[in-house]
């Protein structure tokens, strides 16, 4: 008989969405049942993972674009610090203000290990954003994501470099500091993954997906529910060279999105960011990928994604609340991610 994980991130992707609140369960369940015990609670379970998982939350560098909204809106905020330190409404405490990026920390805490690509600020990350929500020294690694000709070179770039710091790891959690990241959809995401891999389930990254009109970033299926593209336009340049990459443009109507959230075999993880890393790696200018846009010279996490993919190593699991794709990339877009951030904490704090 078919799992319910196996038809929740297969041809059952229609359901998925009905299952939010039960997942973390059904994982418990299906995991149990494989491995015959021992897992007594969803909490037992959550502590055993995360003794084997990194949770690597990506805060190096700011974008040019938020740099141009702080002097559009003349903002009192020192363009040179880190975007995850810009203050926004607080709705994990009650009041008051907090970093942006504390929404995403606080989203993967006792889930792994925390692993911060940063570049500087650590000092400020610590006691403005870790220390608040009880994250110590002990609890935390930085890794500085090195920008060898003048800017970092993507978020693949990023995992790469910190490699050494998450490659005995089980599993590796990505998000972004600038995210409304909901705690619910990571853990359940992380829980399914295992349960699916002990299962005897050939997967090695699971993606968490939200279901939007028109999605910016579209998950591309085959008949099977089975990821065969994940579409991200940075990648791809202008339109005009994504017209010559043979892209698909975004789909009109409803459709699956990822949410910047993604959930990887810490093998699989390495394999990839190091195979890519020796076959396109050009010493003097960057990365060239073969797809990506020729003049970024960048290595995101979308190549890996869709390597696994491509290999049929990849699921998605269409649990995630369309709020969570409400990034902060620009000081206008503050007031949005606000309001995502507290529905997202609202339901995170419920039973």
């Amino acid at each position: 008989m078919e799992s319910r994980l196996v038809r929740l991130t297969g041809r059952g992707l229609g359901e998925a969405p009905g299952f939010r609140g039960e997942l973390a369960a059904i994982a418990l369940e299906e995991r149990n049942r494989a491995a015959r015990g021992p897992f007594a609670s969803i909490s037992d379970y959550v502590a055993d993972l995360a003794g084997r998982t990194v949770c690597l939350t990506l805060l190096a560098g700011s974008g040019s674009r938020w740099v141009k909204s702080l002097a559009l809106a003349a903002a009192d905020f020192d363009p040179a610090r880190p975007r995850g330190l810009y203050p926004v409404r607080d709705f994990l405490h009650g009041s008051g203000k907090i970093p942006i990026a504390a929404y995403a920390l606080a989203a993967t805490d006792g889930i792994g290990r925390h692993l911060l690509a940063v570049r500087g600020w650590e000092a400020e990350i610590d006691a403005e954003i870790l220390s608040p929500l009880g994250i110590g020294p002990g609890a935390r690694d930085f890794v500085t994501q090195e920008a060898p000709y003048g800017k970092p070179l993507g978020h693949g770039d990023a995992a790469w470099q910190a490699r050494s710091l998450w490659r005995r790891a089980e599993y590796v959690v990505a998000n972004f500091g600038g995210d409304a990241n909901s705690r619910r959809t990571i853990l359940s995401s992380l829980l399914a993954l295992d349960a699916l891999r002990v299962s005897g389930i050939g997967v090695d990254m699971l993606m968490p997906a939200a279901t939007l009109d028109s999605p910016a970033y579209p998950i591309s299926l085959d008949g099977n529910g089975l990821p065969v593209s994940f579409g991200h336009a940075k990648l791809r340049g202008s339109p005009a060279a994504a017209a010559r990459s043979g892209a698909a443009p975004s789909p009109r109507g409803p459709g699956y999105t990822n949410v910047g959230v993604r959930v990887y075999s810490a093998r699989a993880l390495l394999e990839k960011t190091e195979g890519f890393r020796d076959r396109c790696w050009v010493e003097g200018t960057g990365y060239a990928i073969p797809g990506n846009d020729p003049e970024g010279h960048e290595f995101a996490l979308d190549n890996v994604d869709a390597a696994l993919a491509e290999e049929g190593r990849a699921l998605i699991l269409p649990i995630a609340r369309p709020e969570e794709l409400t990034p902060a990339k620009t000081v206008d877009d503050v007031p949005a991610f606000e309001r995502a951030a507290e529905s997202v904490v609202a339901e995170d704090a419920s039973p």
